[in-house]
């Protein structure tokens, strides 16, 4: 009889995982269309310990159909850019084609892999620990 229970009990744990309620599989839609927001880091200080907060709040992003996006508002933190975009449900990839200046006076660029959000109105990505940025935030509202 003991025999019997350890094979059965591997076929009851799967039936089990199998049969389980599953989440809200709703698909995340493609971002699209123009959003208004603001973008806002943490940097690490120059010198000493410690981070600096960096926000701006007049940036535009439109994403097209094609996953082609277009950051305006050109700000004193964060520079316009363009290229191009692909997303899954959990993560969206920035390759932006503009020319990226580094060094002293850099200002951030639409870039990399984020962690997003999107409900059809608001569009929201974040991006943790990027060498000395610790925490990148965007909070976009769709326009259109």
């Amino acid at each position: 009889m003991k025999r019997n229970l350890f094979y059965l009990l591997p076929l009851l744990l799967a039936l089990g995982a199998a049969c389980s309620p599953k989440g809200d599989s709703t698909p995340i839609p493609q971002p699209q269309g123009t959003f208004k927001g603001s973008f806002g880091a943490l940097v690490k200080k120059a010198s000493g310990a410690g981070y600096d907060t960096i926000r701006d709040t007049a940036l535009i992003i439109n994403l097209a159909a094609n996953s082609r996006f277009a950051v305006t508002g050109d700000t004193i933190k964060h520079a316009a850019s363009k290229g191009s975009f692909a997303y899954n449900g959990v993560y969206i990839q920035f390759n932006d084609s503009s020319k990226v200046v580094t060094g002293t006076g850099a200002k951030f660029h639409l870039k990399g892999v984020y962690q997003y959000g999107y409900n059809g109105t608001v569009f929201q990505l974040q991006r943790l620990s990027t060498g000395d940025t610790s925490n990148i935030v965007y909070n976009f509202k769709k326009i259109n």
